[in-house]
């Protein structure tokens, strides 16, 4: 596979100040994402625990804004979003892997670049990983005691926002998944048109915080937030929730999210940029 297919080759950069035209961008998204399916699955496992567990941070980042005492509930509902962006930001300038980006690794998959099989198991990989950093992240702000802070408010917005996140019908779920991933894989795509680090910061800022402000869903976003919801069954901390917290609850909610998110990113953004510039070019050629 990887003679006759090889890595396309990444794009040169022009002048310092310019950034990449959106034909330069897509070959470079086609770049990475062949590269990434074929890293040792191992190295994508960890780098797939440290994106659950940045992300997890911009998570918790939202629900401490959200709950301080000191903010208004009108101001922490703007504020929260901006915060909350923080972890995918990391994720991304950090090179950590993150199962809602990686799916624009459907444009490799398209240019016959990398097999179903490839993308697949990478995908697999990189979720579960995703899963295990955000436990991992619950769990200690759980036994930190930081959880209750501010009389438990914490952990009662992470348990509202879960329900609300719940309360939504399969296919309602499925859109609400898919802008969110469209969202996520636009910055992602207006980041790497950038050539610095501030470009890239500037570029994801905003569509990612637009997420949560327009309450869409991305799988790995909802992850520690659910387990911290999950978790926390004391009676301190006890409401009465629209919809029941369960195990089975969330796993349902996670595999319809994905399901948007793989198509938010995988076809709205990746494909619909694979048929524009990739295919267009290599038609030519």
């Amino acid at each position: 596979m990887s003679e006759k297919n090889p890595i396309p080759e990444k794009p040169k950069k022009g002048f310092a100040m310019d950034p990449y035209e959106p034909n330069q961008i897509a070959e470079r998204v086609l770049h990475v994402g062949v590269k990434k399916t074929r890293y040792p699955w191992y190295k994508t496992f960890v780098l797939g625990i440290l994106g659950g567990s940045f992300i997890s941070f911009g998570a918790l980042y939202e629900l401490f804004v959200l709950s301080h005492p000191a903010v208004g509930e009108g101001t922490s509902a703007v504020l929260a979003p901006l915060f909350y962006a923080m972890g995918y930001i990391i994720a991304f300038i950090a090179g950590a892997e993150v199962f809602t980006t990686n799916n624009l690794s459907v444009m490799g998959l398209a240019s016959g670049h990398v097999s179903f099989w490839e993308v697949t198991k990478n995908w697999t990989i990189v979720l579960f990983a995703n899963l295990a950093g955000a436990v991992f992240i619950g769990l200690l702000f759980f036994f930190s005691g930081l959880a209750l802070m501010f009389d438990a408010a914490i952990v009662e917005t992470a348990k509202v926002l879960t329900a609300e996140k719940m309360s939504f019908g399969p296919m309602q779920t499925v859109i609400i998944g898919t802008f969110g991933n469209m969202l996520i894989c636009a910055g992602l795509w207006l980041a790497m048109a950038g050539k610095s680090l501030t470009d890239q910061y500037l570029a994801l800022f905003l569509p990612v915080a637009a997420v949560p402000a327009l309450n869409f869903q991305h799988f790995t976003g909802n992850m520690m937030q659910f387990f911290l919801a999950l978790v926390t069954e004391a009676d301190e901390v006890a409401l009465d929730l629209p919809s029941q917290i369960t195990g089975w609850a969330i796993t349902q909610n996670l595999f319809l999210v994905a399901i948007g998110n793989i198509i938010g990113g995988g076809v709205f953004i990746a494909l619909i940029y694979y048929f524009v510039f990739i295919r267009e070019k290599r038609g030519k050629e």
